[in-house]
């Protein structure tokens, strides 16, 4: 079963990695091709929910095999803030 986790994982970060290539791709056109504010901040939030998700899969795989507290503590912290930083995003 553990396998199987790490290939679901391999995966989701390949499609991740190629939607978030994309994306960066389609914020770095919209000056050209005149997308506008909101789509742009509509593109980057996307983008930070998709490496949200796959860095946080990762670490909190990470943050749970370790017994120390204070890991889980960070992890949680740095997860919060990421969010936040997303939600800003938008004001």
């Amino acid at each position: 079963m553990k396998n199987s986790g790490k290939n679901i994982l391999n995966t989701l970060s390949y499609i991740a990695l190629i939607i978030v290539a994309f994306l960066l791709f389609a914020r770095w056109l919209s000056p050209i091709i005149s997308l506008g504010g909101a789509v742009t901040k509509v593109l980057e939030t996307l983008q930070n929910i998709l490496i949200l998700i796959v860095i946080g899969i990762s670490a909190f795989n990470f943050s749970n095999s370790s017994n120390r507290k204070w890991i889980k503590i960070v992890f949680w912290v740095a997860v919060a803030i990421f969010v936040v930083g997303t939600v800003l995003l938008w004001l």
